[in-house]
């Protein structure tokens, strides 16, 4: 059966640099105009008493995780290029819930579930 995947972003160590939508046009030849990854600047607002400013991470349909990369042994390239190491990639659900978990502000950039018939 196939396992639950997700890529998740940390918001708190996202700097929005935009590394990642950069990585994800190169790697994949993506048109001039199009992009399959997009960071998407939220606020500034209030946490914790300190302006914040978010970004959110929202993948597209296309996006398959860089599967190439990882049948070799990679990482997604937007994850490995990441400078702050807030993007990462989870191969299974015990790991994502793990993240989830952890009380950090974590978001859910692409997620891939099996499709089950309901019963």
């Amino acid at each position: 059966m196939k396992e639950v995947r997700a890529i998740a972003v940390n918001l708190d160590s996202c700097v929005g640099c935009y590394a990642c939508e950069i990585a994800c046009k190169q790697e994949n030849n993506v048109p001039e105009g199009e992009r399959w990854t997009r960071k998407i600047p939220v606020g500034p607002h209030e946490i914790d008493g300190k302006m914040r400013m978010d970004f959110l991470s929202l993948n597209t349909e296309d996006c398959n995780f860089c599967q190439h990369r990882l049948d070799e042994g990679n990482l997604p390239r937007c994850v490995d290029n990441c400078p702050t190491e807030a993007l990462k990639y989870y191969p299974n659900s015990l790991e994502l819930l793990s993240a989830l978990s952890n009380g950090k502000r974590m978001q859910i950039c692409k997620l891939e579930a099996p499709h089950r018939a309901f019963q």
